[in-house]
């Protein structure tokens, strides 16, 4: 069954028919090999990319399509997707969808398409590249909508800190634009702004160390994705100002659910990594079958949750995968 595509009818009506022309193609094929697609994402082990996987796998069962997913284990190491690129064009595999670690990837990208090999980008677009589509939060948007939730928590001389994720990244880089824009707008003071790491661990290490130093009290803090936002749960857990600083993260886990829950995280915003897995499978596919999508940027969409939304209707389907069963 095909997720809902809220942002883009044109899109869903052309994701629809390709779901349909696929079945029908299926049908008395099922002894021969499935074609392969690729799917790379930046890195590995958090909710996020889980959850990229999860909507890729399930394109790939509609689509009667094998989905070879691998990832690097850290976002520092961008060379290691480099070499999994390479085990893809081995495997001659019809299509690939990636979130690019760096801009060097569209070097690869253009060997993809030298060789009848489409790319969809997902999550991140460095630019000028062959990539045939990008379907990824609008990032700049994602973050204002954690300015505007900021503003409206804090005073409007409210002390703010800023922790962002790795520099050169565009994704965080745009959710760390739209937030910092709009909370001086509305007179807020961005006090602490600092690069932390996308590893949990060293971010931790450099929140600790840049908290304990600051000459003022701060009353809020930002943070762009789901690896710094643990780090900021664990790091005002340990200086035991957890729920005395509004903190507002991105993302979702389980953890999290219960950090809204208990106040700790005031609100975080959630992507829709599922779709990004799931369109950018099916953009890519209907490619190689000559069906290119209508536009080049696709917005997955993204919505602020805080603890009196995080039961809401509308966001059901796409919080569903991170509470925890009933015992």
């Amino acid at each position: 069954m095909l997720p809902p595509w809220p942002h883009d009818a044109m899109l869903s009506s052309y994701i629809s028919a390709l779901v349909g022309t696929f079945s029908f193609l299926l049908i008395g094929t099922a002894a021969l090999a499935k074609d392969c697609v690729g799917v790379v994402p930046a890195g590995g082990g958090h909710a996020f990319w889980n959850e990229v996987k999860r909507g890729a796998q399930q394109a790939g069962q509609e689509l009667g399509i094998d989905i070879y997913y691998r990832g690097p284990s850290d976002e520092r190491n961008p060379d290691d997707q480099k070499e999994i690129l390479k085990i893809i064009l081995q495997r001659h595999c019809k299509a690939l969808v990636l979130a690019p670690s760096a801009p060097e990837r569209a070097v690869e990208v253009k060997q993809f398409a030298s060789s009848g090999v489409p790319t969809v980008y997902i999550d991140r677009d460095f630019g000028n590249s062959d990539a045939i589509a990008f379907v990824a939060t609008d990032n700049y948007r994602a973050g204002m909508l954690a300015g505007q939730h900021m503003v409206r928590m804090l005073p409007k001389q409210g002390k703010v800190a800023v922790f962002r994720m790795q520099r050169g990244v565009q994704s965080t880089d745009d959710r760390e634009k739209g937030f910092i824009a709009t909370a001086k707008a509305a007179g807020l003071s961005i006090v602490l702004d600092t690069w932390v790491g996308s590893n949990i661990g060293d971010a931790r290490g450099h929140m600790l160390e840049r908290l304990k130093t600051i000459k003022s009290p701060i009353d809020g803090i930002f943070t762009p994705n789901e690896s710094t936002t643990e780090a900021a749960l664990a790091t005002l857990e340990t200086l035991k100002l957890a729920g005395k600083i509004k903190l507002i993260g991105f993302d979702m886990t389980a953890g999290f659910i219960t950090a809204l829950r208990n106040g700790t995280l005031a609100a975080t915003v959630v992507q829709r990594p599922f779709q990004m897995g799931y369109q950018g499978v099916a953009i890519a596919v209907g490619a190689t079958h000559g069906k290119m999508p209508a536009k080049h940027s696709i917005d997955s969409g993204a919505f602020l949750v805080t603890q009196t939304t995080l039961n809401a209707p509308e966001y059901k389907q796409d919080l569903a995968p991170f509470f925890k069963p009933s015992p």
